[in-house]
């Protein structure tokens, strides 16, 4: 019967649901993965995502030591890491015109007309990404 009892034991132990050190829930978290491409909820394992899922489904996952954090709604999109960035030109660029995408002369003149109100007289419109 102690082989059973001390069996027993051990697969409950060996089957017990970790604890996350960070829980997010109620949240729109873009997983990045076509098959699931959102869910409610994220937990977070030493550094890395260790489940996501629905609220309900992650509960299982706060113990103790967790830090839950109710989003409320909010989106959690993935880190983006860009590492090679002017930030003069590129902030530059945001601050002036936008002229890529006008679909015609038309569209690009009148972008230009308008954002040149916006500036002092005799200015110069640099840049126009």
């Amino acid at each position: 019967m102690r082989p059973l009892l001390l069996t027993m034991i051990l697969a409950s132990a060996l089957s017990a649901q970790p604890h996350a050190d960070l829980l997010l829930t109620h949240g729109k978290i873009w997983t990045g993965n076509p098959a699931q491409p959102e869910a409610e909820a994220v937990a977070c394992a030493g550094g890395r995502i260790v489940a996501v899922g629905s609220s309900a489904d992650l509960a299982g996952w706060a113990g103790a030591g967790t830090e839950t954090i109710d989003l409320a709604g909010k989106r959690v999109t993935p880190g983006f890491n860009d590492a090679h960035v002017h930030f003069y030109d590129g902030g530059s660029a945001l601050a002036s015109v936008q002229l890529r995408d006008a679909k015609s002369e038309a569209e690009f003149r009148e972008r230009i007309r308008a954002f040149a109100a916006g500036l002092p007289r005799g200015r110069w419109i640099l840049g126009g990404e």
